[in-house]
């Protein structure tokens, strides 16, 4: 095994790896805080393949914030697709491997951001990356999530890789409580086998939800002893490092401010556009979240419209702390996706929810999931979107309560749980396999 070393957070670049000018971290005799498991709960590997937004980024990195926290001398690794993970407050001790970044174009289907270089020749480089960490960092547990296969299959050779060099390590599924349409999941799945590769390969599948809300497994098709090792975590928020009734700050002025938010932006122009103009029309004070991979044309477009109010409204790119800005707000505008939506309600703040409709209907689907649980409310996108969000944020407005989460919101903990079991499975199939080696070698009193 490679001796490594590197500094104690940080984003390491593409060639971390392949030239070990930023080598990755070497473990002797770690410790955790953890009874029972203070010898072999050393290394986890993180996946997240970050073709779109910052959804999977802020989960992984929300599970890693809370197993740093919690565990002594415990070593994470996140490998990310993220082009903007840098931009982010990254929890001390961890490292991140950054991958050659992609965009989403359509179901299944993907470009390189960089235009200059084919994405073949992406897809291949990422997947030798993941594949050489794997074999470099020797994780006793390696947590992918979402895509039980990496992006277009690029986590099969790190299958390979774990099989064969890293003996006992364990590989976990995560997966958020919505995928897609379960009709279009399962045809997408039986037409990529993806039911027998998650047979075959994983020891464990967490589902980042709750089966009250909407049972994943069958849903999805996750049957036999697949489904025996289906475990529901909660919903994956940070209300296990702060209070729920977290301080309400408010803005400059002392006023209360609506804030639109929609993750990265990459197509959230619509909904922070209508946002902007319904604060407008309602004379309100609003905080608009463009976000950092919002294109050029739609932030100007915002910033354009918000002067129309007269100072009223502001649009940044980006905050480094959502939880805060959404605390100090009077109402959230938001798209339906997993993690802000969880935030959202986890701040007790009346939400109204602009779902993404195309090309998943995933924030459609949670979104109405909620909203029948009376956690927000809902607009689906389409013509006059504007005036159709108004009379919803003035309702949002006029709910003085602070609204009482209706959700199990402590998956991050329950993962942390679950990766200390899996964990402590590697190490007894390591002692086993060593115990049965040192049987098999010859004894040198004998020899």
């Amino acid at each position: 095994m490679d001796t490594l070393t590197a500094p104690a957070t940080g984003v390491l670049p593409i060639h971390a790896i392949t030239t070990g000018a930023h080598p990755l971290p070497d473990i002797k005799h770690p410790q955790s805080r953890e009874r029972g498991y203070s010898a072999h709960l050393r290394r986890i590997l993180l996946y997240s393949h970050d073709t779109y937004g910052l959804g999977h980024l802020r989960r992984n990195l929300a599970i890693a914030g809370h197993l740093l926290r919690t565990i002594d001398q415990l070593q994470v690794v996140l490998v990310s697709g993220s082009p903007v993970a840098s931009r982010f407050s990254l929890p001390r001790g961890l490292q991140i491997v950054s991958l050659p970044p992609v965009v989403k174009v359509a179901p299944e289907a993907y470009n390189a951001r960089d235009n200059e270089i084919g994405f073949g020749v992406v897809s291949r480089a990422r997947a030798a990356i993941i594949a050489d960490v794997a074999r470099r960092f020797r994780p006793d547990v390696l947590l992918v999530d979402h895509a039980p296969l990496g992006m277009k299959g690029e986590l099969l050779p790190t299958f390979e890789t774990l099989r064969r060099d890293v003996p006992g390590a364990r590989i976990v599924l995560g997966l958020r409580d919505v995928l897609d349409d379960p009709d279009d999941v399962r045809r997408a799945w039986d037409a990529e086998g993806i039911l027998a590769r998650i047979e075959q390969v994983y020891d464990r599948i967490l589902v980042y939800g709750s089966p009250d809300i909407l049972d994943a497994a069958s849903a999805y098709g996750i049957v036999g002893s697949a489904r025996e090792r289906v475990s529901y975590c909660g919903y994956i928020s940070r209300v296990d490092e702060r209070p729920l009734a977290f301080p309400r700050p408010v803005a400059p002025s002392g006023a209360r401010y609506v804030l639109g938010t929609a993750g990265g932006g990459e197509d959230g122009f619509e909904a922070l556009l209508a946002t902007v103009q319904a604060a407008t029309a309602l004379d309100l004070d609003a905080l608009i979240v463009a976000g950092p991979l919002m294109h050029r044309e739609g932030r100007e477009r915002l910033v354009a419209d918000a002067a129309k109010a007269g100072g009223r409204v502001q649009v940044v790119d980006f905050v480094p702390d959502m939880d805060e800005a959404m605390a100090g707000a009077s109402a959230i505008v938001t798209m339906g996706g997993y993690n802000t939506l969880c935030e959202a309600v986890a701040s007790g703040v009346p939400t109204v929810v602009i779902p993404r409709t195309w090309p998943r209907r995933e924030q459609a689907i949670r979104a109405r999931l909620f909203e029948e649980r009376g956690l927000v409310r809902v607009v689906e996108p389409g013509d006059d979107l504007a005036g159709r969000l108004a009379p919803r944020l003035r309702e949002a407005l006029g709910d003085r309560r602070r609204l009482v989460p209706g959700i199990d919101l402590h998956g991050a903990r329950r993962v942390r749980e679950a990766l200390l079991g899996e964990a402590a499975a590697a190490a007894r199939q390591r002692a086993s396999v060593s115990g049965r080696a040192s049987l098999a070698a010859p004894s040198l009193a004998t020899a």
